[in-house]
């Protein structure tokens, strides 16, 4: 009963633990979407493309307007005095005069196409800001992970200082009882020194990052010194080859989408130029009401009431050659257009094959270095009771822990390459959406517990077997 009762316990205990991962886990979640809001809101350059949004559909509406009726009312009020020689006598006398217009365009094709080249410039604008916010939020998750990777190499170099500081002390401890020279107490000593310089550059590196981090984010962000990516998740690259990727981003990437409707609109430009020798028709009507308490001609006040049907036309015969140099002006920037969509799309393709490979490189290289830091683990371990029995040098002990936590560093580093790499990737394909944020906020798992706002925990991702090794 007493065994299974402490079984019992020790089983509920496990589930509490278990259930206290989850609620930390749903605490931490929405780490990076609430960074990512604050970093869109805060960004230049997001609220100067969301400015620009404005302004395209404001011009939109007016080019609407220009075939949309319109209605004058004009009011009139005249005091006149007159006076007659050769009496000079002075006569006064006022009128009123009101007038109301309506007038609705009929024919007006360089109106239509107006129209048609500020649809095609909203577009242009929506397709700016939502490549802007997508480089925004790039721009955010680099910066997270480049503080994440250097919070990793500077809680590497502590656990490698402290390996450093335990083989010093195996080397006394040789040294006293005679099994090894006072050159292993030495190199040992170096060795500190060397990795506690690292320590400076790593933390000055570090505190850069935050600063940079916030700087993006508009806030400081101390939730992130304790999560990270531990585990072995990596990026699924889907569609395998980069072929699938382009011809994704010919349909929806947002640089691309813009830059060809900047080229409808140019088209559009040059349709509207062209009309500039076709005729315009519009049709009006106006009403008139006029009062006065006399004229120059008679002392008879007059009232009256007048209405017109009429329908203008205005036929363009000769404006001095400006009509065919517009037309030559548009069609220069059409070409323009055209050149800048062929010069986005040539660039796009190199950016998607160059993301593709950075991706597809770091995802490998996380994988050889996942087996890489597993040997090396087992070459320190081997090297150590090697200078335990006198086989090996301190020398060759302190290389071992060299190469093994620069393995582990390198591997911290391929890990967030490849997500990051990744992200770029869709970005460029214009599928980064919200949803990719928030996936990649519960893969940044806690790692450690810090104790003090800003500083790095003593145990990191790999840091465990040497933490083992020192008990």
């Amino acid at each position: 009963m007493t065994v299974r009762g402490g079984a019992a316990r020790a089983s509920l205990r496990s589930v509490a633990f278990a259930g206290g991962l989850l609620l930390g886990a749903a605490a931490w979640a929405q780490l990076l979407p609430a960074l990512q809001r604050q970093a869109l809101a805060g960004d230049p350059t997001v609220a100067g493309a969301e400015a620009q949004v404005r302004a395209a559909e404001e011009r939109l509406a007016q080019a609407q307007a220009a075939l949309a009726p319109s209605v004058s009312l004009s009011l009139n009020q005249s005091d006149t005095r007159y006076t007659e020689a050769p009496a000079f006598d002075l006569r006064r006398f006022g009128g009123k005069q009101a007038t109301f217009q309506v007038t609705q365009p009929l024919l007006h094709v360089a109106s239509v196409h107006g129209v048609r080249s500020a649809e095609a410039s909203a577009e242009q604008a929506r397709a700016q800001l939502q490549q802007v916010r997508a480089d925004a939020t790039v721009r955010l998750l680099e910066a997270t992970f480049d503080l994440l990777k250097a919070r990793d190499a500077l809680a590497l170099t502590d656990a490698q200082r402290l390996a450093a500081q335990e083989q010093l002390a195996a080397a006394r401890r040789s040294f006293t009882v005679g099994n090894a020279s006072v050159i292993d107490v030495r190199e040992a000593e170096a060795k500190i020194d060397t990795v506690a310089a690292q320590a400076i550059a790593a933390r000055a590196d570090l505190e850069l990052r935050q600063q940079v981090l916030a700087e993006l984010a508009g806030r400081e962000a101390p939730e992130l010194m304790d999560r990270g990516l531990t585990g072995e998740r990596l990026p699924e690259l889907q569609p395998a080859g980069v072929l699938p990727w382009i011809a994704d981003a010919q349909l929806h990437s947002p640089q691309l989408m813009a830059s060809q409707r900047a080229l409808d609109a140019a088209q559009a430009e040059v349709q509207k130029a062209w009309q500039g020798h076709a005729p315009t028709a519009d049709l009006s009507y106006t009403y008139t009401k006029n009062s006065d308490t006399g004229t120059v001609t008679s002392l008879l006040p007059r009232r009256g009431e007048s209405g017109q049907v009429a329908l203008a036309v205005n036929i363009p015969l000769f404006a001095g050659g400006a009509t065919q140099a517009r037309v030559r002006e548009t069609m220069a920037l059409r070409d323009k257009a055209q050149s800048d969509v062929d010069t986005v799309r040539r660039n796009l393709q190199l950016q998607l094959r160059q993301s593709f490979s950075a991706a597809l490189s770091a995802v490998g290289q996380a994988h050889g270095l996942e087996t890489a830091t597993h040997s090396l683990e087992v070459a320190m371990q081997a090297n150590r009771r090697g200078y335990e029995v006198g086989l090996k040098v301190n020398a060759e002990v302190l290389e071992s822990q060299s190469r093994l936590f620069e393995s582990r560093r390198d591997l911290s580093r391929a890990r967030y390459d490849a997500w990051l790499n990744f992200l770029k990737l869709k970005a460029a394909a214009g599928r980064l959406a919200d949803g990719d944020v928030e996936a990649l906020d519960l893969l940044l798992v806690p790692v450690a517990p810090a104790t003090l706002r800003g500083r790095v925990p003593e145990r990191v991702p790999g840091a465990a077997s040497a933490a083992g090794e020192r008990r």
